[in-house]
């Protein structure tokens, strides 16, 4: 089995052939999938990722959970720490560049975990045991850590792999979705 940093190495190679046109289509058809999920359909508050270029992007489907009266909450740096935590959106709110490039909300705003009825998290890979292979620092792990809620690996199809190694701080996911399918991993 390859390291993390080969898999890493590979999925960045393979992202990097995608052109702008084949993000945006196969990104409409993973989130059409993601939106056909009953717990997102039952949901009033979710935790979902910013994306970055080679990601399933997500900022109109926030805009639209937010439109349709879902709280939406995402990832962002406290300052003064070196991790992460969820900040609730407020529409019309104020945003900033986060120490990644990623858009965070100017204002942090915390979180209840205990309200979240979903979390749609990045992945570099996944595999169908639901094994999340991330960038390598453990945030998205943390903020999964202890979460009852879902968790939902957002993914292109040539992100699913067979098998993925993992460490004891691995938070794993319980539902993948691409452009081409959902699937449930079995418990």
């Amino acid at each position: 089995m390859k390291s993390k940093d080969e898999l890493r190495h590979d999925i960045r190679v393979s992202r990097a052939q995608l052109t702008l046109a084949d993000i945006e289509e196969r990104g409409k058809k993973a989130i059409e999938n993601l939106r056909a999920l009953p717990e997102l359909q039952e949901s009033k508050a979710i935790a979902c990722y910013l994306s970055k270029t080679f990601e399933v992007q997500t900022q109109r489907f926030i805009e639209s959970c937010l439109s349709a009266g879902k709280r939406v909450c995402v990832p962002r740096h406290i300052d003064g720490e070196r991790g992460y935590a969820w900040s609730w959106v407020v529409p019309g709110g104020a945003w900033r560049d986060g120490p990644w490039h990623i858009a965070e909300p100017a204002h942090y705003r915390a979180v209840d975990r205990n309200e979240l009825d979903l979390a749609i998290v990045p992945a570099v890979a996944v595999d169908p045991a639901g094994n999340r292979l991330g960038h390598g620092g453990g945030n998205v792990d943390r903020l999964l850590m202890g979460l009852d809620a879902p968790h939902v690996a957002l993914v292109f199809d040539f992100q699913i792999l067979d098998e993925i190694p993992v460490n004891e701080h691995d938070v794993p996911v319980q539902i993948i979705v691409s452009e081409k399918k959902v699937h449930r991993v079995e418990k």
